[in-house]
């Protein structure tokens, strides 16, 4: 017999994962800079890795690298 070589189950189906918008972009610019590995930052905010890859290629939301910086020079008050 052979043994499956993934834990997958037939029949099962697939994750979703998330779409992320433009605030969730800026997020993934911040957690880069504080030196997480894009499958860690894929993880935190339940997406694919590929969609943290188009953001910090900037091939997806444009601009957002512009909002992250934003957003860590001038943090609101709380």
């Amino acid at each position: 017999m052979i043994d499956p070589t993934t834990n997958s189950i037939p029949g099962a189906v697939p994750p979703e994962y998330r779409v992320l918008n433009a605030a969730d972009a800026a997020m993934v610019w911040v957690l880069k800079w504080s030196g997480d590995p894009n499958y860690v930052i894929a993880n935190k905010l339940g997406t694919m890795p590929s969609r943290i890859t188009g953001i910090l290629t900037e091939q997806t939301h444009v601009g957002s690298k512009d909002k992250a910086t934003k957003m860590i020079a001038s943090p609101e008050k709380v």
